[in-house]
């Protein structure tokens, strides 16, 4: 589905506008062209335009009910048919969550919601129960669930604020590439050895990385508690996954202010589609990308050893030997000095990143390790390093099964961190039913981040101090970066020409009422 034409908008606001002349307006408010709800049910159409809700009258909350924009191979927004409820507040400029709402969703705003209490920062004017939402493929029907404290909507119909999520999306874009510099495309051999030879040579002197007793880089990265933490799952050669990451919820912005650290949970490499388990092309450009995300945030970007980063011959999918595919790529693409130097990168990858707040690796958590120093020291544990890089074969038993809440409470305890600490790992993408889980979960200290999904793209982040799931719509992103920063050209401003280039939300209906205030 495109995005709402200007005969939707235009609809849209004539169907809101009777409703106001039939119901009371939120006369004794700052927002103008607005409806306040009574006690019985308010049917919309699909909104084709941004709402502002207030719930709770002037010493209320206001949110902002956006159609979630989603770019295709043409760069091009479409609005697919759901929505975010965001806070406008902070979600435009700061790490942050938000609330997806689909057809067939119904949600209920207040307090008593505990995905809600981490996202939101209700006041007490904001009741347990305060508005009730349901989204069909017949519209929106809102009904107040408040006592006195009330709720008011009005559609948020100024071109700036109607663009305000997609030219949000194309200054992300503009922004990556000013921090990479130029199109994603392969390298010729010697610049592609030369940008693994500099990552290598920093991996030697990694911050934040623990030295062992030989005086090395060891296996355990102890990062700063203060950092919000941007969590990547298995990627498997998804580029565009990586990319929408990095152009969604202010990441990049974090990255480049020094207040947030991407912490990729290992194997990026070998496509886990069937169909396409022996081509390496896409894995030697993800590679390149992190590779040049590292040199770019030394302090701010990790990769953690997963089970696909190794040559192994035990690493196999679809029936093919992945690991020795890749070798072979390599050496083939980029010649043997390059093969070798991807097999002293692995060797270089810590295995385990931490705070007071959580402990990550790729696969199982370190609960039979005695202390630190048995993480520090892995090469002295070769079986504990295998259980944090390997996810097992489907005929094994799943990591797991192995342990439980009381081993990790315990590890937890043993290895001096908060008792409400999280165990963060990679996971491979969910199965379909998962898939349609809500985007944002309960709390618990244990989390698998899947971002290889080829409809959504999982990430965990950390909002008001929790660490919380979030999923993005899958995008074709590489094509259409790439497109635009040729566009540009050389020498060119990517702040101005990328954004102008990407194509936007069209333009308000001219008898469009004044915009709300934000």
């Amino acid at each position: 589905m495109s995005d709402p034409s200007h005969a939707k908008r235009k609809g849209f606001l004539r169907h809101f506008r009777g409703l106001i002349r039939e119901a009371d307006p939120c006369a004794d408010i700052d927002l103008r062209g607005s409806l306040r709800l009574g006690k019985s049910t308010v049917k919309l159409p699909p909104p084709a335009l941004p709402l502002q809700i207030l719930l709770g009258g002037e010493q209320g909350y206001r949110l902002h009910l956006y159609p979630e924009p989603v770019l295709d191979a043409e760069g091009r927004f479409e609005h697919r048919g759901s929505y975010l409820l965001v806070d406008p507040m902070t979600y435009f400029s700061d790490v942050s969550g938000f609330i997806r709402l689909s057809e067939g969703d119904t949600l209920t705003l207040g307090r008593d919601d505990p995905t809600q209490r981490l996202l939101l920062r209700y006041p007490r004017a904001v009741e347990p129960r305060h508005l009730r939402l349901k989204l069909s493929a017949d519209g929106l029907s809102i009904k107040n669930k408040s006592g006195a404290a009330g709720v008011c909507i009005a559609p948020l119909a100024s071109t700036d604020l109607m663009e305000r999520m997609s030219r949000w999306r194309r200054l992300a874009l503009a922004r990556l590439a000013r921090v990479l510099g130029g199109p994603i495309e392969p390298l010729a051999r010697a610049p592609a050895l030369d940008l693994i030879e500099q990552v290598i040579a920093l991996m030697d002197q990694e911050p934040y990385r623990a030295l062992n007793r030989l005086g090395q880089p060891g296996g355990l990265l102890i990062l700063p508690d203060r950092a919000t933490p941007v969590f990547v799952g298995d990627l498997r050669a998804r580029i565009d996954n990586l990319l929408v990451i990095l152009t969604q919820s202010a990441f990049l912005q974090a990255l480049e202010e020094g207040s947030a650290i991407l912490i990729i949970l290992g194997s990026a490499v070998h496509p886990d589609r069937p169909e396409q388990a022996a081509e390496m092309d896409s894995s030697i450009l993800m590679m390149d990308l992190i590779f040049r995300l590292k040199l770019r945030f030394p302090e701010r970007v990790f990769y953690l050893r997963g089970h696909h980063d190794s040559f192994s011959e035990a690493i196999s999918h679809a029936g093919l030997p992945q690991g020795s595919l890749w070798e072979d790529a390599l050496h083939q693409a980029r010649g043997p000095d390059y093969r070798d130097a991807m097999r002293r990168f692995y060797a270089r990858l810590p295995l385990v990143a931490v705070t007071s707040r959580y402990l990550a690796a790729h696969a199982a958590p370190p609960i039979e390790a005695d202390g630190w120093q048995t993480l520090v020291d892995i090469d002295r544990h070769p079986e504990l390093a295998d259980r944090l890089a390997r996810v097992r074969h489907p005929s094994e038993p799943a990591p797991s099964s192995a342990y439980g809440r009381r081993d990790l409470s315990r590890m937890f305890r043993r290895l001096g961190l908060a008792e409400n600490a999280v165990c963060v790992l990679g996971a491979r993408p969910a199965p379909s039913a998962e898939r349609r889980a809500r985007d944002t979960e309960g709390i618990v200290q244990h989390q698998r981040v899947s971002s290889a999904d080829p409809h959504w793209v999982g990430t965990l982040t950390r909002t008001h101090k929790r660490l919380l799931p979030l999923r993005y719509p899958a995008e074709p992103l590489l094509e259409v970066y790439n497109r635009l920063v040729r566009s540009a050209g050389p020498g060119s401003t990517p702040n101005r020409q990328l954004t102008s280039l990407v194509q936007p939300i069209p333009s308000k209906p001219k008898d469009a009422p004044d915009e709300a205030p934000r």
